[in-house]
């Protein structure tokens, strides 16, 4: 089931004229994504910009601003490569990580439109992603920053990404299922355009400890469009992880290798791999189920033309993953999976905290303390129960207030849903 959509937010009166070519090209993407054929992302955008003129710890935000004709350039590049869809240099566009002084809304609308012009100039049907990185903190409990701050703080990127003309969105290189869930909530509040995710993944889990089967399963309850992996990996190494993705997705899967492993060169980050053997590497993942590939660190035009050219020539002997079905539901937390279903094994879901009929947990709720409570997850995690369901239904509650405070302890605590 796809997540709701909420009213987009308004800042003008919508044009007509523009709005048709929009839900066109939109509609154009959904068709490309359904029809089978394989689509090619664009590859590294820091690489680039290095190349053409970003000096060591210019924000390459602020140098995009300043320098709108490389940025155009670079977009012109990949699509003269063949990429089917070109990333937004807004990857660290929130106010969370953008320098003081760039108004969050209007940055993204124009990094946006130069993307877009980009495309209108190749004459060729492409597509430009909104692209959205990690906001660089940790939401509570892991860390300090309210998942409220951060769900306005990429409210206002994805509206500029709207307000521009992207056709679809792409949060990437994500390391935390919180923020990822808040991301695509954030977008939803703005816009119903077609979401893909991906995350980075090191020995088999991302950094917060996420599975790409729980990533998988999470992101599909949210109703995304597409999935996968990205970042910190060569295509040699993201292969096995690969395999995971495709046996456990029904939603198309991408993957962004890096080109190679990183390496430190004089005190600079170097990629070695070429394009022609990462070509041939990434290539193989579209042989297995993937349906959309491109690159990440370290890879340039070439790469991706290259890319294009392995992909046409097609990979024989690349063996095809066949994904897994499950009847039921899927529950999830970052750090565990817990599934329901009539051919799943009995799951006990712990309900004890409710204050129905328990004076003392209610009077506890009333005052916004939670030792009961706790001392009720403890004894039903300890009695076998796989699921918590929270309940601070009681008079004098203030539930808006105790029930993500409770909520937050919780997932603080305890792996389970």
């Amino acid at each position: 089931m796809r997540a709701p959509v909420h009213e987009p937010f308004k800042t003008c009166p919508p044009v007509k004229g523009q709005d048709i070519i929009k839900e066109n090209r939109v509609a154009d993407f959904r068709s490309a994504l359904a029809s089978g054929r394989t689509l090619l992302l664009d590859g590294g955008m820091g690489t680039m910009l290095q190349a053409r003129g970003l000096s060591a710890g210019e924000h390459p935000e602020q140098f995009c601003l300043d320098r709108p004709d490389v940025l155009r350039g670079i977009h012109a590049d990949y699509l003269a490569a063949g990429a089917d869809i070109i990333l937004t240099c807004t990857f660290g566009g929130s106010r969370l990580k953008l320098p003081a002084g760039i108004d969050v809304t209007p940055f993204n609308r124009t990094m946006a439109r130069i993307a877009r012009a980009a495309v209108d100039a190749a004459g060729r049907e492409a597509f430009v992603a909104g692209d959205m990185g990690p906001c660089g903190q940790f939401v509570r409990p892991l860390g300090d920053l309210h998942p409220l701050e951060l769900y306005e703080a990429l409210r206002e990127q994805a509206r500029g990404l709207v307000e521009g003309g992207v056709d679809l969105f792409l949060i990437e290189t994500q390391f935390d299922l919180a923020e990822v869930r808040i991301a695509v909530a954030a977008i939803r509040a703005e816009s119903d355009l077609p979401i893909m995710v991906s995350m980075t993944f090191e020995q088999g889990t991302s950094l917060t400890g996420t599975t790409p089967e729980i990533f998988a399963e999470t992101m599909q309850n949210l109703g995304v469009d597409a999935l996968g992996l990205n970042c910190g990996l060569g295509p040699e190494q993201m292969a096995p992880l690969m395999e995971r993705f495709l046996a456990c997705s029904s939603v198309p899967v991408l993957a962004e290798p890096n080109a190679g492993l990183p390496e430190l060169v004089d005190g600079k980050t170097v990629f070695r791999l070429p394009p022609e053997p990462f070509a041939e590497k990434t290539a193989a993942f579209v042989g297995m189920g993937a349906r959309l590939v491109g690159g990440c660190c370290g890879t340039s035009p070439e790469h991706i033309r290259q890319l294009r050219k392995a992909v046409e020539a097609g990979t024989p002997g690349v063996s095809r993953v066949e994904p897994e079905r499950h009847s039921g539901i899927v529950l999830t937390s970052r750090q565990n999976m817990v599934r329901i279903g009539q051919d799943e094994p009995f799951v006990v879901i712990g309900e004890r905290i409710n204050p129905t009929g328990k004076k003392e947990l209610t009077a506890e709720l009333q005052q916004g303390v939670f030792t009961k409570a706790l001392d009720f997850a403890d004894q039903q995690k300890a009695a076998g129960a796989r699921v918590l369901d929270v309940n601070v239904g009681a008079h004098k509650v203030d539930q808006k207030k105790t029930l993500p405070e409770l909520v937050s302890l919780l997932t603080g605590k305890y792996p389970m849903p």
